[in-house]
């Protein structure tokens, strides 16, 4: 077990059985951090036993692997990683497909012990480099990434969100353990 910010968190891989955790995780973030950026009508529109199913298929199939973190028996974390889905980078580089942490335990340590262990387990499969995706607007998660020593590599793509067209800028990190 992990301490940090007054509580015992774990983190482990994620099983079958914490889907519903890491679906309403998943909501709960989009809902808060992307208030501003997404459309309000598809955050209101998300639905945690939607997103279940999906996570359940995900976590079945194996790929991308994920962690949670866990407090008092809850999700209140999660990380998705695994190779780079990029066919611009090299082969020794990987991706994090994803990384959420429940509002109410943002700024406690949370993302950073996701973000830790993750990289421990990419370093130990021969991983040097990780990228990742972030929407432009998200100067938050930006910055949180930035503070772990990722940086822009110039790469950008347009995707859909709700009807929405918006940005995302690729970030690029070593991987330190």
């Amino acid at each position: 077990m992990n301490i940090s910010s007054s509580f015992e968190h774990e983190i482990r891989p994620a099983t079958t059985a914490d889907v519903k955790g890491v679906a309403t995780v998943h909501v709960d973030t989009w809902r808060e951090a992307y208030k501003d950026i997404v459309p309000r009508e598809y955050l209101a529109a998300l639905d945690v036993v939607t997103r279940a199913e999906r996570w359940l298929k995900t976590l079945t199939a194996g790929t991308p692997c994920v962690l949670v973190a866990v407090v008092s028996d809850a999700v209140v974390g999660w990380i998705a990683y695994g190779p780079s889905r990029d066919d611009d980078v090299e082969s020794r580089c990987a991706e994090i497909e994803a990384i959420y942490v429940a509002p109410a335990f943002w700024n406690r340590g949370i993302g950073t012990a996701l973000m830790s262990e993750a990289s421990e387990r990419l370093y130990a499969e021969g991983y040097s480099e990780v990228t990742l995706w972030v929407l432009k607007d998200n100067k938050s998660a930006q910055s949180f990434y930035v503070q772990r020593g990722f940086q822009t590599d110039g790469s950008a793509k347009v995707i859909e969100i709700g009807g929405a067209a918006l940005t995302e800028v690729r970030l690029k990190g070593r991987i330190a353990v």
